[in-house]
């Protein structure tokens, strides 16, 4: 098992870190954001909106954390976290798919499909289970 971090790896979080940042940004306008996901305005879908948005601000959060950490053990357990929380969401999002409008739809499976390959991967080269890409 590789005990640094690998380029790889940092390549990750750096690239989570962006993208949950913007879902960070995103969730926390419900205002602004809700139309756009064609959601109704309502009490429920502004509360369940801000939750959303704290648990990307914690994702967010862990990805800097990870990008900054020096060895593979302090962040291996915010890999498995990422995995599980991204086949969690492509399931959801599959078995919701008609909730969504198109482009949304194959926004949200584009972006979960990639960030799970990228923590895969990471997690793969990181555990010595594959050859290091870089």
């Amino acid at each position: 098992m590789a005990e640094e971090i690998l380029k790889f790896t940092k390549l990750t979080f750096i690239i989570h870190f962006v993208v949950a940042l913007i879902f960070t940004i995103l969730f926390f306008m419900p205002d602004i954001t809700g139309p756009i996901a064609l959601l109704n305005p309502s009490v429920e879908t502004h509360a369940l909106t801000l939750t959303i948005a704290s648990l990307f601000a914690a994702l967010t959060v862990s990805s800097l954390f990870g990008f900054l950490a020096k060895e593979w053990k302090q962040v291996k357990i915010v890999v498995i976290l990422e995995i599980v929380w991204l086949v969690a969401g492509l399931i959801t999002t599959i078995i919701n798919y008609p909730v969504y409008t198109l482009t949304m739809f194959i926004l949200a499976l584009l972006v979960t499909i990639i960030m799970l390959v990228l923590f895969l991967l990471t997690f793969l080269q990181q555990e010595d289970k594959m050859k290091a890409l870089f």
